[in-house]
Protein backbone atom coordinates (compact mmCIF):
# COMPACT_ATOMS: atom_id res chain seq x y z
CA UNK A 1 0.00 0.00 0.00
CA UNK A 2 1.41 3.34 -0.96
CA UNK A 3 2.54 5.63 1.80
CA UNK A 4 0.15 8.40 2.63
CA UNK A 5 1.04 11.79 1.26
CA UNK A 6 1.86 14.38 3.92
CA UNK A 7 -0.92 16.80 4.51
CA UNK A 8 -0.36 20.49 3.85
CA UNK A 9 -2.00 22.72 6.44
CA UNK A 10 -3.50 25.41 4.23
CA UNK A 11 -4.83 27.22 7.24
CA UNK A 12 -1.28 28.15 8.26
CA UNK A 13 0.32 30.38 5.60
CA UNK A 14 3.67 30.11 7.37
CA UNK A 15 3.84 26.38 6.71
CA UNK A 16 5.72 25.21 3.59
CA UNK A 17 6.39 21.61 2.59
CA UNK A 18 10.10 20.59 2.56
CA UNK A 19 11.74 17.66 0.79
CA UNK A 20 11.86 15.74 4.06
CA UNK A 21 8.15 16.33 4.67
CA UNK A 22 9.02 18.87 7.35
CA UNK A 23 7.69 22.39 7.22
CA UNK A 24 10.11 25.11 6.11
CA UNK A 25 9.90 28.27 8.16
CA UNK A 26 8.76 31.45 6.51
CA UNK A 27 11.26 34.32 6.01
CA UNK A 28 12.34 36.04 9.20
CA UNK A 29 10.40 39.03 10.39
CA UNK A 30 11.80 42.51 9.61
CA UNK A 31 12.99 42.91 13.21
CA UNK A 32 15.06 39.73 12.91
CA UNK A 33 16.54 40.87 9.59
CA UNK A 34 17.54 44.18 11.14
CA UNK A 35 19.23 42.35 14.00
CA UNK A 36 21.19 40.17 11.59
CA UNK A 37 22.29 43.24 9.61
CA UNK A 38 23.39 44.93 12.83
CA UNK A 39 25.47 41.91 13.82
CA UNK A 40 27.09 41.84 10.37
CA UNK A 41 27.86 45.56 10.62
CA UNK A 42 29.47 45.07 14.03
CA UNK A 43 31.56 42.22 12.63
CA UNK A 44 32.62 44.45 9.72
CA UNK A 45 33.60 47.21 12.12
CA UNK A 46 35.55 44.78 14.29
CA UNK A 47 37.29 43.41 11.18
CA UNK A 48 38.25 46.92 10.11
CA UNK A 49 39.48 47.79 13.58
CA UNK A 50 41.43 44.54 13.67
CA UNK A 51 43.01 45.38 10.30
CA UNK A 52 44.15 48.79 11.42
CA UNK A 53 45.23 47.49 14.81
CA UNK A 54 47.40 44.93 13.03
CA UNK A 55 49.00 47.67 10.94
CA UNK A 56 49.59 49.78 14.02
CA UNK A 57 51.14 46.83 15.84
CA UNK A 58 53.46 46.30 12.89
CA UNK A 59 54.43 49.95 13.16
CA UNK A 60 55.11 49.49 16.86
CA UNK A 61 57.37 46.56 16.03
CA UNK A 62 59.22 48.67 13.46
CA UNK A 63 59.58 51.44 16.01
CA UNK A 64 60.98 49.05 18.61
CA UNK A 65 63.58 47.73 16.15
CA UNK A 66 64.56 51.27 15.21
CA UNK A 67 64.79 52.28 18.85
CA UNK A 68 67.08 49.37 19.69
CA UNK A 69 69.31 50.25 16.74
CA UNK A 70 69.52 53.92 17.71
CA UNK A 71 70.48 52.85 21.24
CA UNK A 72 73.26 50.66 19.84
CA UNK A 73 74.59 53.58 17.80
CA UNK A 74 74.42 55.88 20.83
CA UNK A 75 76.23 53.38 23.04
CA UNK A 76 79.08 52.99 20.56
CA UNK A 77 79.33 56.74 20.00
CA UNK A 78 79.36 57.41 23.73
CA UNK A 79 82.28 55.01 24.09
CA UNK A 80 84.06 56.66 21.18
CA UNK A 81 83.42 60.09 22.64
CA UNK A 82 84.97 59.03 25.96
CA UNK A 83 88.02 57.57 24.22
CA UNK A 84 88.54 60.66 22.06
CA UNK A 85 88.32 62.89 25.13
CA UNK A 86 90.88 60.76 26.95
CA UNK A 87 93.27 60.84 24.00
CA UNK A 88 93.23 64.63 23.96
CA UNK A 89 94.79 64.57 27.42
CA UNK A 90 97.60 62.20 26.33
CA UNK A 91 100.91 63.18 24.81
CA UNK A 92 100.49 60.62 22.06
CA UNK A 93 97.38 59.60 20.16
CA UNK A 94 96.59 55.89 20.00
CA UNK A 95 95.63 55.99 16.34
CA UNK A 96 95.22 52.21 16.01
CA UNK A 97 92.64 51.87 18.79
CA UNK A 98 90.76 55.00 17.73
CA UNK A 99 90.65 53.86 14.11
CA UNK A 100 89.33 50.49 15.26
CA UNK A 101 86.50 52.12 17.22
CA UNK A 102 85.60 54.40 14.32
CA UNK A 103 85.57 51.43 11.93
CA UNK A 104 83.36 49.47 14.31
CA UNK A 105 80.83 52.29 14.43
CA UNK A 106 81.04 52.77 10.66
CA UNK A 107 80.14 49.10 10.12
CA UNK A 108 77.10 49.39 12.38
CA UNK A 109 76.01 52.62 10.70
CA UNK A 110 76.29 51.09 7.22
CA UNK A 111 74.09 48.16 8.30
CA UNK A 112 71.13 50.31 9.38
CA UNK A 113 68.85 48.83 6.71
CA UNK A 114 69.44 45.30 7.98
CA UNK A 115 69.01 46.34 11.62
CA UNK A 116 65.86 48.42 11.13
CA UNK A 117 64.20 46.86 8.09
CA UNK A 118 64.54 50.17 6.27
CA UNK A 119 62.71 52.29 8.84
CA UNK A 120 65.66 54.67 9.38
CA UNK A 121 67.30 56.39 6.42
CA UNK A 122 70.71 57.95 6.04
CA UNK A 123 69.40 61.27 7.35
CA UNK A 124 68.22 59.65 10.59
CA UNK A 125 64.59 60.09 9.66
CA UNK A 126 62.22 57.44 10.95
CA UNK A 127 59.73 55.88 8.51
CA UNK A 128 56.80 53.97 9.99
CA UNK A 129 56.16 52.33 6.64
CA UNK A 130 59.75 51.05 6.51
CA UNK A 131 60.54 52.67 3.19
CA UNK A 132 63.85 54.43 3.74
CA UNK A 133 64.85 56.34 0.62
CA UNK A 134 68.07 57.77 -0.75
CA UNK A 135 67.76 61.30 -2.11
CA UNK A 136 69.86 62.37 -5.09
CA UNK A 137 70.11 65.01 -7.80
CA UNK A 138 70.98 64.55 -11.45
CA UNK A 139 73.33 67.01 -13.11
CA UNK A 140 71.60 68.93 -15.90
CA UNK A 141 68.07 68.31 -14.59
CA UNK A 142 66.92 71.59 -13.01
CA UNK A 143 63.31 72.68 -12.79
CA UNK A 144 64.06 76.15 -14.13
CA UNK A 145 65.64 74.94 -17.37
CA UNK A 146 63.24 72.02 -17.82
CA UNK A 147 60.08 74.10 -17.47
CA UNK A 148 61.14 76.91 -19.83
CA UNK A 149 62.82 77.28 -23.21
CA UNK A 150 62.44 75.17 -26.34
CA UNK A 151 60.35 72.01 -26.07
CA UNK A 152 62.29 68.75 -26.04
CA UNK A 153 61.64 65.07 -25.41
CA UNK A 154 63.90 63.41 -22.84
CA UNK A 155 64.12 59.62 -22.74
CA UNK A 156 65.42 57.84 -19.62
CA UNK A 157 66.94 54.39 -19.41
CA UNK A 158 67.04 53.15 -15.80
CA UNK A 159 68.27 49.62 -16.36
CA UNK A 160 65.71 48.29 -13.88
CA UNK A 161 64.54 44.82 -14.87
CA UNK A 162 61.12 44.76 -16.47
CA UNK A 163 61.13 48.43 -17.48
CA UNK A 164 61.74 50.09 -20.82
CA UNK A 165 62.59 53.63 -21.95
CA UNK A 166 60.63 56.37 -20.15
CA UNK A 167 59.96 59.67 -21.93
CA UNK A 168 59.24 63.11 -20.47
CA UNK A 169 58.30 66.21 -22.50
CA UNK A 170 60.06 69.31 -21.16
CA UNK A 171 60.24 72.98 -22.13
CA UNK A 172 57.60 74.91 -23.99
CA UNK A 173 56.68 76.83 -20.82
CA UNK A 174 55.27 73.72 -19.18
CA UNK A 175 54.12 74.25 -15.60
CA UNK A 176 56.23 72.76 -12.83
CA UNK A 177 53.26 70.78 -11.59
CA UNK A 178 52.80 69.07 -14.96
CA UNK A 179 56.53 68.52 -15.25
CA UNK A 180 56.68 66.77 -11.89
CA UNK A 181 53.62 64.72 -12.78
CA UNK A 182 55.29 63.56 -16.01
CA UNK A 183 58.49 62.61 -14.23
CA UNK A 184 56.65 60.59 -11.61
CA UNK A 185 54.52 58.75 -14.15
CA UNK A 186 57.52 57.94 -16.31
CA UNK A 187 59.93 56.88 -13.57
CA UNK A 188 57.52 55.29 -11.07
CA UNK A 189 57.82 51.79 -12.66
CA UNK A 190 61.55 51.96 -11.85
CA UNK A 191 60.85 52.86 -8.24
CA UNK A 192 62.01 56.47 -8.63
CA UNK A 193 60.10 59.34 -7.02
CA UNK A 194 60.49 62.97 -8.15
CA UNK A 195 59.71 66.12 -6.20
CA UNK A 196 60.83 69.67 -5.61
CA UNK A 197 62.78 70.35 -2.43
CA UNK A 198 62.31 73.35 -0.13
CA UNK A 199 64.35 75.59 -2.41
CA UNK A 200 62.44 74.48 -5.53
CA UNK A 201 65.21 72.27 -6.90
CA UNK A 202 64.40 68.98 -8.61
CA UNK A 203 65.34 65.97 -6.48
CA UNK A 204 64.85 62.24 -6.89
CA UNK A 205 64.52 59.46 -4.35
CA UNK A 206 64.81 55.70 -4.58
CA UNK A 207 65.11 52.81 -2.15
CA UNK A 208 68.53 52.86 -0.52
CA UNK A 209 69.50 49.43 -1.81
CA UNK A 210 68.59 50.42 -5.38
CA UNK A 211 70.80 53.51 -5.63
CA UNK A 212 74.17 51.81 -6.35
CA UNK A 213 72.71 50.03 -9.38
CA UNK A 214 70.98 53.18 -10.56
CA UNK A 215 74.20 55.19 -10.35
CA UNK A 216 75.86 52.86 -12.83
CA UNK A 217 72.93 52.46 -15.23
CA UNK A 218 70.73 55.57 -15.36
CA UNK A 219 71.16 57.19 -18.79
CA UNK A 220 69.36 59.87 -20.78
CA UNK A 221 68.84 60.79 -24.44
CA UNK A 222 67.60 64.22 -25.48
CA UNK A 223 66.75 66.01 -28.69
CA UNK A 224 69.98 67.97 -28.99
CA UNK A 225 68.83 70.94 -26.86
CA UNK A 226 69.47 70.15 -23.22
CA UNK A 227 70.94 66.70 -23.81
CA UNK A 228 72.50 65.17 -26.94
CA UNK A 229 70.40 63.16 -29.37
CA UNK A 230 71.46 59.74 -30.61
CA UNK A 231 72.99 57.37 -28.11
CA UNK A 232 71.98 57.72 -24.46
CA UNK A 233 74.54 59.19 -22.09
CA UNK A 234 75.08 58.23 -18.46
CA UNK A 235 73.60 60.71 -15.98
CA UNK A 236 75.85 61.88 -13.17
CA UNK A 237 73.99 61.43 -9.88
CA UNK A 238 74.86 63.42 -6.79
CA UNK A 239 73.74 61.83 -3.53
CA UNK A 240 73.12 63.89 -0.45
CA UNK A 241 75.59 63.28 2.35
CA UNK A 242 74.18 61.16 5.18
CA UNK A 243 73.60 62.66 8.61
CA UNK A 244 76.64 60.85 10.01
CA UNK A 245 79.87 60.45 8.02
CA UNK A 246 82.38 58.38 10.04
CA UNK A 247 84.61 58.18 6.96
CA UNK A 248 85.39 61.85 7.59
CA UNK A 249 86.50 61.28 11.18
CA UNK A 250 90.29 61.43 11.30
CA UNK A 251 92.34 60.36 14.31
CA UNK A 252 95.87 61.06 13.06
CA UNK A 253 96.79 63.77 15.57
CA UNK A 254 95.38 65.92 18.37
CA UNK A 255 93.89 68.47 15.98
CA UNK A 256 92.00 65.87 13.96
CA UNK A 257 90.90 64.07 17.14
CA UNK A 258 89.45 67.33 18.46
CA UNK A 259 87.51 67.86 15.21
CA UNK A 260 86.26 64.28 15.24
CA UNK A 261 85.14 64.69 18.83
CA UNK A 262 83.00 67.66 17.83
CA UNK A 263 81.40 65.61 15.04
CA UNK A 264 80.72 62.72 17.42
CA UNK A 265 79.00 65.08 19.86
CA UNK A 266 76.83 66.42 17.04
CA UNK A 267 75.99 62.88 15.94
CA UNK A 268 74.91 62.00 19.48
CA UNK A 269 72.58 65.01 19.50
CA UNK A 270 71.07 63.91 16.19
CA UNK A 271 70.53 60.39 17.51
CA UNK A 272 68.76 61.80 20.55
CA UNK A 273 66.41 63.75 18.28
CA UNK A 274 65.72 60.61 16.24
CA UNK A 275 65.06 58.64 19.41
CA UNK A 276 62.54 61.25 20.53
CA UNK A 277 60.80 61.13 17.14
CA UNK A 278 60.56 57.32 17.26
CA UNK A 279 59.21 57.37 20.81
CA UNK A 280 56.63 59.97 19.83
CA UNK A 281 55.50 57.92 16.82
CA UNK A 282 55.21 54.80 18.97
CA UNK A 283 53.16 56.72 21.52
CA UNK A 284 50.77 57.88 18.81
CA UNK A 285 50.42 54.30 17.53
CA UNK A 286 49.65 52.98 21.02
CA UNK A 287 47.06 55.70 21.54
CA UNK A 288 45.44 54.89 18.19
CA UNK A 289 45.23 51.20 19.12
CA UNK A 290 43.50 52.08 22.39
CA UNK A 291 41.03 54.32 20.58
CA UNK A 292 40.28 51.66 17.96
CA UNK A 293 39.44 49.20 20.71
CA UNK A 294 36.61 51.43 21.96
CA UNK A 295 35.21 52.98 18.79
CA UNK A 296 34.72 52.11 15.14
CA UNK A 297 36.89 53.40 12.29
CA UNK A 298 34.58 56.23 11.30
CA UNK A 299 34.33 57.56 14.85
CA UNK A 300 38.09 57.29 15.29
CA UNK A 301 38.80 59.20 12.05
CA UNK A 302 36.35 61.97 12.96
CA UNK A 303 37.85 62.20 16.43
CA UNK A 304 41.37 62.50 15.01
CA UNK A 305 40.43 65.22 12.53
CA UNK A 306 38.57 67.16 15.20
CA UNK A 307 41.45 66.89 17.64
CA UNK A 308 44.00 68.00 15.05
CA UNK A 309 41.91 70.98 13.95
CA UNK A 310 41.32 71.90 17.57
CA UNK A 311 45.03 71.98 18.32
CA UNK A 312 45.87 73.83 15.13
CA UNK A 313 43.35 76.58 15.83
CA UNK A 314 44.49 77.17 19.39
CA UNK A 315 46.23 80.37 20.47
CA UNK A 316 49.75 81.17 19.37
CA UNK A 317 51.14 79.56 22.52
CA UNK A 318 54.25 77.58 21.55
CA UNK A 319 53.03 74.59 23.58
CA UNK A 320 50.18 74.03 21.15
CA UNK A 321 52.28 74.64 18.06
CA UNK A 322 54.90 72.14 19.19
CA UNK A 323 52.30 69.36 19.04
CA UNK A 324 51.78 69.73 15.29
CA UNK A 325 55.13 71.16 14.23
CA UNK A 326 56.74 67.75 13.46
CA UNK A 327 53.97 66.98 10.96
CA UNK A 328 54.43 70.32 9.19
CA UNK A 329 58.21 70.38 8.94
CA UNK A 330 59.38 70.63 5.34
CA UNK A 331 55.93 71.39 3.95
CA UNK A 332 57.04 74.19 1.68
CA UNK A 333 55.09 75.39 -1.35
CA UNK A 334 57.22 73.25 -3.61
CA UNK A 335 56.59 70.06 -1.60
CA UNK A 336 52.85 70.72 -1.75
CA UNK A 337 53.08 71.11 -5.52
CA UNK A 338 55.01 67.85 -5.69
CA UNK A 339 52.26 66.03 -3.81
CA UNK A 340 49.55 67.53 -5.99
CA UNK A 341 51.46 66.40 -9.07
CA UNK A 342 50.97 62.76 -8.01
CA UNK A 343 47.19 62.88 -8.35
Amino acid sequence: MAAALPRLDRSNPSSRLGIDSQPVLAPAAPAVVSMVAAVREQKSERAGSWRYSTQLNEQLTAGQRALEYVDQLSDQLSGLKLKLSQELGQRRVDREELSSKVAEFSTLWAARSQHTGGSIDGHLKFHLAQDAKEVFRARGLELESLSSGTAEMLTFYTGVRGTGPASVAVGGEISRENLLRQFNRALAPSGIRTEADQSGALVFSVAEEALPSLQSKLAIRGGGIRFPAGQANRLKLESELPAITPSHWSTDDHASVRQSLQKVVMALEQLEQTRAAISSAMGEAKLAIEQLSTMNESEWAQSFVGDFNGRFNQSSDYRFFSDIAPALMGMSRYRVLSLLALR
